[in-house]
């Protein structure tokens, strides 16, 4: 309901109470009597952007001037209903602007804003606590997982400082890098969490000083920003997830161990990818052919220089359990000889003519258009071509129909790189009317969108897509890896704070390039010790990828790394059954698979704050090396009993402990009383295969004594294990051959 007097007006729902002071302007946010958001207010500014894109490292340089802001002094109330309320906000300087506050349910208030005239930046803002942490904004690359003390503008945050960067460059920040996967929600410690309905560049969040600032620019239309005030931030992650949707559940392959290069010159190097997993023992779900292996970018055509038969390849590994993946950008060349080249004279000659298939997307208006009704030419980082406009049905047919033809031949899977919104500028235009101003970052999650519906027409409920570009809603369609990274231990600790950010804003089905992408210096293999910590790291992750520039081959490495490696990404298939069980939660309730503490237990303030550590699943816990020649780590525990899963011995949580953490262990303990489903090594020593998930054998293990006397775990094909006062059951549709231990019981 709402009420108003002279000075005040009131709007309840539930525990929610949105208290408003008119004269000066503060708007207030209680749940159940707590002050949730205290003197909100508004602003606009006047300005100019720089910001500089370098489309080398894909990174943004944000730079803008600003004028001195434009403070809501007071407000008029124009309209009140018990679940709405219109204001006419008057502004220093005499510029007004228009609010609209609508109580969208019990937990959850929109606040717009659209000023007059045509300011440069709208924002709201509202007093910060002391001890307020924040945590969320996608994949944060940061040394901090908590966000306190820092301005982020979405898109154009990433930074390389590690040990190689240039001083010079060091001193402006350092080496921008593309900021891949960002998402305009905040989480916050003090008991809400905020979402902005847009998909513009420009988004930013000031969290450095007394205020809390989180704007758009004007450009992009009204400030729409809702605060979701449910009591825990699972919960409130769950409530984006309602709005955005919920992550999918992948076929198991998907959850496997995949390999890559940066560059398979020519069919037999993806031959000897495959022969060599074989010929080491070592267990593969999937080969990823990475740029390039089309004619040009990006014809979904085979290049049949470098590949001169791709059917028979794809049919030879298929036929072993090996699945295809292919890369693709969407974006179709006019030019592609800045691009990756195969070292074939007839392939670099097709990459001196347009694509085959540019022309025809002209004239099926496939392409985002520069504003004048031409298509937007512009030069990207394997050449320079035009990006698809998805927005437009007949393009994304266009589109779609190619991607069918590829899937068709075998590949089951699809590796959808770029399409973050700093490609694309303000001017731009959409099919569907609207701008890059208003919707630059709409571009990857619509292209996820086109793939997944080719994948499910082609290879129903059995393809995968793996894409780089983030934003809202994008965690609910495929899966996401992490970008590029260095092969130093700087950036593996960066790598795992993204990775929590990441799980906060949503992303569940998670993966990263193991060993680093870019590799040492830039030039060299990443070193042995980081490659085996990376390993560990990824054996953790829900997709183990290897992939990098570098000869990172386990193979090229010592004897000792390959039985290392052999061993790790053994344990990481074994571990795929409890990882899709984790899977489902997250698709039900938003809960991703990797769970920073603040997840688990919000009333934990250690939780806000630990980047190093996480939960993996409802049972372990997991705390990578992330320094050089390190033999031991101190590891905060979340609350409880945990067993340590390499000794068997029993730790009280709550705490620090000190583990040792010789190079063959990655520190993972097990809380007490859970049961962990896992699959036999001998069954999974080649990878998953093709067996049907009701027909695998099944390992099921207590780990330490229920404090209730009974457990039980449920995998994602409905099958129900239990154990009861030293009993064990199964509850299923299908036979399972499943045996049982119990350790330290």
């Amino acid at each position: 309901m709402g009420a108003a007097d002279a000075d005040t007006v009131v709007m309840e729902r539930g525990h929610l109470r949105i208290e408003i002071a008119l004269r000066p302007f503060e708007l207030t946010i209680r749940r159940a009597g707590r002050k949730l958001v205290r003197s909100l207010g508004a602003w606009v500014a006047e300005g100019t952007v720089h910001d500089h894109f370098i489309h080398f490292t894909e990174g943004v340089l944000a730079r803008e001037e600003l004028a001195p802001v434009e403070r809501a002094r007071a407000a008029v109330v124009r309209r009140l209903a018990a679940d709405r309320m219109k204001l006419r906000l008057e502004l220093a300087g005499g510029r007004r602007a228009q609010l609209e506050l609508r109580v969208l349910g019990d937990d959850r208030i929109r606040l717009e804003v659209e000023p007059d005239g045509e300011p440069l930046r709208v924002a709201l803002d509202w007093r910060r606590r002391a001890d307020e942490r924040f945590v969320g904004l996608g994949a944060r690359h940061s040394t901090q997982f908590d966000q306190a003390g820092r301005v982020v503008q979405l898109g154009a945050d990433r930074r390389y400082t590690g040990p190689d960067c240039p001083a010079e460059l060091l001193a402006g920040g350092g080496i921008p890098q593309g900021d891949c996967a960002p998402v305009p929600w905040l989480v916050s410690s003090r008991g809400y969490a905020v979402w902005i309905e847009s998909a513009a560049n420009g988004i930013q969040f000031d969290l450095a000083g007394d205020r809390v600032s989180a704007s758009t620019r004007r450009a992009a239309g009204p400030l729409r920003m809702d605060f979701l005030c449910d009591p825990t931030p699972a919960a409130r992650l769950r409530a984006l997830c309602r709005l955005t949707g919920f992550p999918a559940v992948l076929p198991e392959w998907g959850y496997g161990f995949w390999k890559s290069r940066d560059v398979y010159g020519h069919q037999d190097d993806v031959v000897d990818d495959y022969e060599g997993l074989r010929r080491h023992e070592i267990p593969v779900d999937a080969i990823v052919i990475d740029s390039p292996w089309a004619t040009q970018y990006n014809t979904w055509e085979f290049n049949p220089y470098q590949f001169p038969d791709a059917p028979g390849l794809i049919r030879r590994m298929r036929a072993d359990g090996v699945r295809t993946v292919v890369w693709v950008t969407p974006w179709v060349n006019t030019d592609s000889r800045d691009g990756q080249i195969p070292p074939q004279p007839e392939s670099e000659r097709l990459h001196r003519e347009p694509a085959p298939n540019y022309a025809p997307g002209v004239a099926a208006g496939a392409f985002v258009s520069d504003g004048s009704g031409e298509p937007f030419v512009t030069q990207w980082w394997m050449g320079t071509g035009s990006p698809v406009d998805f927005t437009g049905a007949a393009a994304e047919e266009w589109w779609r129909e190619q991607v069918k033809r590829v899937l068709a031949l075998g590949v089951e899977g699809v590796k959808a790189d770029d399409g973050e919104g700093y490609y694309l500028p303000e001017e731009v235009r959409f099919a569907d009317g609207r701008t890059g101003a208003e919707a630059a970052w709409a571009l990857g999650g619509l292209h996820r969108a086109s793939l997944q519906r080719a994948l499910d027409e082609i290879h129903p409920g059995t393809g995968v897509l793996f894409a780089r570009c983030g934003w809202s809603g994008q965690h609910a369609v495929g899966l996401t890896w992490a970008g590029d990274q260095a092969s130093d231990f700087w950036s593996l600790r960066v790598l795992v704070v993204a990775t929590l950010s990441a799980a906060c804003s949503g992303f569940s089905n998670w993966s990263h390039d193991t060993g680093g992408y870019l590799g040492h210096r830039l030039v060299e293999r990443c070193p042995p010790e980081l490659l085996v910590r990376w390993l560990q790291f990824g054996c953790f992750t829900p997709l183990m990828h290897a992939h990098g520039r570098m000869p990172q081959e386990p193979w090229n490495y010592s004897e000792h790394v390959l039985e290392l490696y052999r061993a790790y990404a053994l344990l990481h298939e074994q571990l795929v059954p409890y990882v899709r069980s984790a899977a489902v939660t997250a698709s039900r309730t938003g809960l991703p698979i990797i769970r920073p503490l603040c997840l688990l237990d919000p009333t934990d303030p250690r939780g806000w704050e630990i980047g190093d550590a996480y939960g993996y699943g409802p049972a372990l816990w997991v705390a990578p090396v992330l320094d050089d020649e390190a033999r031991e780590r101190e590891v905060a525990l979340p609350r409880g009993e945990w067993i340590e899963a390499w000794s068997g011995c029993s730790v009280r949580g709550g705490g620090e402990t000190v583990v040792d953490a010789p190079l063959e262990r990655i520190p993972v303990w097990v809380r007490a009383g859970s049961i962990v489903v896992t699959y036999p090594a001998s069954h999974v020593a080649r990878g998953l295969g093709d067996v049907e998930e009701r027909e695998r054998p099944l390992v099921a293990t207590l780990w330490g004594s229920p404090r209730l006397g009974r457990a039980a775990a449920r995998l994602a094909d409905g099958t129900r294990i239990t154990w009861r006062s030293g009993e064990w059951s199964v509850v299923s549709e299908f036979e399972r051959e499943i045996s049982f231990h119990e350790i330290g019981s």
